[in-house]
């Protein structure tokens, strides 16, 4: 199942990426959190199985950083 991820950082910067699976995108958004040195302690990020459930019932998920951040995850097809 692929997904798109949107990005927009505290900086203004947007960036979006299309992911060959949930798992691979959760992935990235753990490398997200080390390369913005934040504490992945601290974030609440939704686990795998979370998003999985969570996206079965709802079109999209919305999340944010403690540093302002913020990420937007949608299944394909999104167009």
């Amino acid at each position: 199942m692929k997904c798109l991820l949107f990005l927009s950082f505290n900086n203004g910067l947007l960036h979006n990426s299309i992911y060959n699976s949930l798992s691979d995108l959760c992935e990235s958004i753990g490398q997200l959190i080390e390369d913005e040195e934040l504490d992945v302690g601290k974030e609440k990020v939704p686990t795998f199985r979370h998003l999985k459930k969570y996206l079965s019932e709802h079109d999209d998920y919305v999340g944010r950083f403690s540093n302002g951040t913020w990420y937007h995850i949608q299944l394909h097809p999104v167009f």
